[in-house]
């Protein structure tokens, strides 16, 4: 296998803002398929269903591999889908375990308020009734399952061995550059592909170009089964609280163009060693806010590499 070109610029003591070049040899599975529902049930059909309580209902989780446990949240109006490229290549090597969270997916709404806490604490009820207390575990959190993991990491006190984060902002939010548009009432349906396409571009994928049928239809079926209202509470602010009392190693994998958390990476890198200094961060060139999917063999590789650190 070629390996990939790095672009190391230090950034600060103990921090390293990584750049990887867009070329790789690696392929995951799921994006090789053309047909996307083929493509979820090519990855779906190998996975283990369990459902533990959420609220009045349940909160679904599914499982793949065998090895150390590995806990995959997912971001907002998503599901386990946006994992969908890194399931295959962590269940050669990890217990891979990835839920729908509280109101999103298959999952039902969890109790009000809808607070950061009251969403850590469905997901840790469940993990617990999961996986062994005794059994330390790694935790991969995207986006609003970034907040998520952080707060659970403060929760679990060093139950997690690694904690790696991406599309997480580490400061004051600074607004979308392209806004996205409302899709409920459109009813032609070449103009709504038009306008999935631009929320994907807005807030998910950087380039047009990534944006393939297999995105557009994550994207369509997340967006549908979504019941979880915007949340209340800043991303941001959980992750200022949170990050400093955590306790394992910690690392950043984001896009390089990532749309949504701005600011640029060298920054972002600084503003994550103020809260950890003993943390990395690695930018991957050419991928937006869904980094793992728009660059997803060169994500799991760097993810790999994370998760093997000693």
């Amino acid at each position: 296998m070629r390996h990939n070109a790095r672009h190391l610029d230090k950034v600060a003591p103990g921090i390293e803002s990584e750049r990887v070049s867009h070329e790789s040899s690696m392929h995951s599975p799921a994006r090789i398929r053309t047909d996307p529902e083929a493509a979820i049930m090519e990855v779906e059909s190998s996975a283990r269903r369990f459902e533990t309580p959420c609220g009045s209902g349940r909160m679904v989780w599914r499982k793949w591999g065998s090895g150390r446990p590995v806990l995959l949240l997912h971001g907002g109006s998503g599901s386990w889908l946006h994992w969908l490229t890194s399931i295959p290549v962590l269940a050669q090597r990890y217990t891979v375990w990835a839920p729908d969270m509280p109101g999103f997916g298959e999952s039902d709404l969890p109790p009000q308020p809808y607070t950061l806490d009251a969403y850590a604490a469905v997901v840790e009820r469940g993990l617990q009734s999961l996986v062994c207390d005794a059994v330390r575990l790694d935790v991969v959190g995207f986006s609003f399952g970034g907040s998520i993991a952080a707060r659970l990491a403060r929760r679990l006190e060093g139950r997690f061995h690694h904690m790696i984060l991406s599309g997480v902002n580490f400061l004051p939010p600074s607004g979308l550059r392209r806004k996205p548009v409302s899709l409920q009432r459109i009813g032609d349906p070449a103009d709504r592909i038009k306008g999935m396409r631009h929320n994907l571009q807005a807030m998910m994928i950087a380039h047009e170009r990534n944006i393939d049928d297999l995105a557009l239809h994550l994207y369509s079926l997340d967006s549908a089964r979504r019941r979880a209202p915007r949340v209340p509470f800043s991303g941001f602010a959980g992750i200022r609280d949170d990050l400093p009392g955590t306790r394992g190693r910690l690392a950043v994998i984001s896009g390089a163009d990532d749309q949504v958390i701005g600011h640029g990476s060298e920054a972002q890198a600084e503003a994550l060693r103020s809260l950890r200094p003993d943390a990395q961060y690695h930018a991957l060139e050419g991928a937006g806010h869904w980094v793992m999917y728009e660059g997803a063999a060169r994500y799991c590789e760097a993810l790999l590499a994370a998760l093997e650190a000693a």
